[in-house]
């Protein structure tokens, strides 16, 4: 059988015999560690394509159907980032709305994985998704039922996305977000709701100069006839074993420009970083799992005396193999942009398509794209976006 995300792992040691009388420590290890040595084939596939533009083999590698066991939550991102860059916008937005809601119904800790968890590491709970991960989850699917002009079910997400960054218990703000969402309240004309996230975006990046008011990115800027918004990714975001290496190509502060007939409309605009967003939760996760951390340690510590007590080289390996845990880097959603940004454009009435030029350091032209679709009119405006790796 090829290794999957469902496949039975064995445990790293066989069954241990003891001395009669003796604890049985050592027959409990295959237990402690029995998931760890499995690795998601399916997952690294998925990405390993989806970064190279094969869309459909990327969500070939994860399946059609749902995911079962710990990683299903980030299977439902991943396989929804996926169908939106092929875009497949209703597919997407059902597979983030079932990650987001499996993981709020999963947001607890049970009593047997907790105990496993304190043994080996966290890798034995259940992926839930960083805060900033469940709350860009609701802005990825907003944006995939803007794509279908579902302007209503892009607002439920956008109410989602108030609801999480209001009760972050200590984890960072998230300025893309909280923009997405007022965009989603103004498409269905609530002026009010819209201007308070506006103004809250506005005080997180003051130097954007985002009116408070009509959230366009130049501050005082008179109201357009027409315009066009484009939700900009640019990078790739952290990975489990630290940033993406071609990331370089792109400069500290790479933007794009619209152009509509050979006219630069305006650029996009900086308003999240997945890494800084990650270095932020990271701080803030230090500090509420560190005293489970020290307990998890002294528990390992006795657990691997018991086994030494019992024969002792084979002590030694168990506390070598358990203590290297603790260096085991945590889950991603790994497909997310480094760079979360927005352009707000003024456009011609006739806008039909527009090309996106990809900037890096110094204005150095990265990438080029012509987009025709999503481009979906709302009124005056225009919505759509685009990815550049």
């Amino acid at each position: 059988m090829k290794p999957g995300l469902n496949q039975p792992c064995r445990p790293v040691w066989p069954g241990l015999r003891r001395r009669p009388g003796h604890l049985p420590a050592a027959s409990l290890i295959p237990v402690l560690v029995l998931i760890c040595g499995c690795a998601s084939s399916r997952l690294n596939t998925a990405r390993e394509n989806f970064y190279l533009g094969r869309f459909p083999q990327a969500e070939a590698a994860l399946g059609a159907e749902d995911a079962e066991g710990r990683d299903r939550v980030l299977v439902l991102m991943e396989r929804a980032a996926i169908r939106q860059s092929g875009g497949d916008y209703e597919g997407s937005a059902r597979d983030w709305v079932r990650a987001t809601e499996l993981a709020e119904r999963l947001d607890y800790i049970s009593i047997s994985k907790s105990s496993a968890s304190m043994v080996v590491n966290d890798r034995m709970l259940t992926f839930l998704g960083a805060p900033y991960e469940r709350t860009l989850a609701h802005a990825f699917a907003a944006k995939s039922y803007m794509a279908l002009g579902r302007w209503d079910d892009a607002a439920v997400e956008a109410r989602n996305i108030i609801s999480e960054l209001e009760n972050r218990n200590g984890f960072p703000e998230e300025p893309y977000s909280r923009y997405l969402a007022g965009i989603c309240m103004e498409m269905i004309g609530d002026g009010e709701g819209a201007a308070l996230q506006y103004r809250t975006a506005a005080a997180l990046m003051p130097q954007l100069g985002i009116d408070p008011v009509t959230g366009r990115l130049e501050k005082g800027a008179a109201r357009r006839a027409h315009e066009l918004i484009c939700f900009v990714g640019i990078g790739r975001g952290p990975t489990e074993s630290g940033s993406w290496t071609r990331n370089h190509i792109w400069g500290s502060s790479p933007y794009a420009e619209l152009i509509v007939d050979d006219n630069v409309l305006g650029r996009s605009h900086t308003l999240s970083n997945t890494r800084l967003l990650m270095a932020a939760t990271e701080k803030r996760a230090a500090v509420l799992r560190a005293a489970k951390t020290a307990t998890r340690i002294a528990i390992k510590e006795a657990l691997a005396q018991a086994v030494e007590d019992e024969n002792e080289m084979l002590g030694e390996l168990v506390r070598l193999y358990l203590f290297a845990l603790e260096a085991t880097p945590p889950r991603r959603w790994e497909t997310l942009p480094l760079w979360l940004q927005v352009a707000r454009v003024p456009c011609p009435e006739n806008t039909g398509s527009f090309q996106v030029v990809f900037r890096g350091e110094g204005g150095r032209v990265v990438a080029r794209q012509t987009v025709t679709e999503p481009l979906v009119r709302n009124g005056r405006t225009r919505v759509s976006f685009v990815r550049a790796f």
